[in-house]
């Protein structure tokens, strides 16, 4: 069985995980939402299963980069569109 995961290449977490998978033989794909981009469906689906909350990584350098009339009166919605 081959799992996938979802990620941003460069992160350290992403690149721990991944030698983690490696060192003890799991079979994954690897999928760069930075660069391959994510579905609006799959995000809603996690956003019901997790919150949107802890989807979004307020302390990643892309969300700190964000002018602050994007950060301001988040939202389910507002969120989901930012990480579309």
């Amino acid at each position: 069985m081959t799992i996938t995961i979802y990620g941003i290449k460069n992160c350290d977490t992403m690149k721990k995980a991944r030698a983690w998978l490696d060192d003890h033989g799991v079979a994954y794909d690897f999928h760069d939402y930075k660069t391959a981009g994510i579905a609006k469906d799959k995000l809603k689906q996690w956003s019901e299963e997790v919150g949107w909350e802890t989807l979004l990584n307020r302390a990643g350098t892309t969300f700190k980069k964000l002018p602050d009339s994007d950060k301001e009166g988040l939202n389910e919605r507002k969120a989901l569109a930012l990480m579309a």
